[in-house]
């Protein structure tokens, strides 16, 4: 009796390993794009000048895109000619969302007035926008599942 429920056993795991190695050799994008890697360009446009530079953050989670202070990567970049680039070359894949604002006098965080109203120019992924703050992570995320991929943001 217990002989057969290991044959049983066996057997079963057998056909579940066939089926996954089937559908590997058959479908191999999907795999690529549990498990893959690739290269993101991010390009940064809209900047009324190259004074200060340019704070970048790429968030992986809701959680961490809603939070006000981390990020999942975050960046400095320099402005030239108005805009600003950053390339990420081994991103797994997965989704996203990405946040960038001028910092024109290198504080480190995005100035506002007495109302809350920024006063340095920002801009998010897919360029979302929000009433009354930064908009809900659905707008910005985006999915990133091939080698590469060229985005750019508009800053406002």
């Amino acid at each position: 009796m217990v002989i057969q429920t290991l044959k049983k056993k066996f057997q079963i795991s057998k056909i579940i390993f066939l089926f996954l190695v089937f559908n590997i050799l058959i479908f191999p994008q999907t795999i690529d794009s549990l498990w893959g890697y690739g290269k993101l360009v991010v390009i940064i446009k809209g900047f009324e000048n190259d004074k200060g530079n340019c704070r970048f953050a790429i968030d992986n989670t809701k959680s961490i895109y809603e939070s006000e202070d981390s990020v999942w990567i975050g960046k400095e970049l320099p402005i030239n000619n108005k805009e600003a680039v950053v390339t990420i070359d081994s991103l797994k894949y997965g989704v996203y969302a990405v946040r960038v604002y001028q910092d024109k006098n290198r504080n480190k965080k995005l100035d506002s007035d007495i109302l809350g109203i920024p006063t340095e120019n920002y801009g998010f992924s897919n360029n979302a926008s929000g009433w009354f703050g930064p908009p809900s992570w659905d707008k910005p995320k985006f999915i990133f599942n091939k080698p590469e991929l060229i985005m750019e943001i508009d800053i406002d």
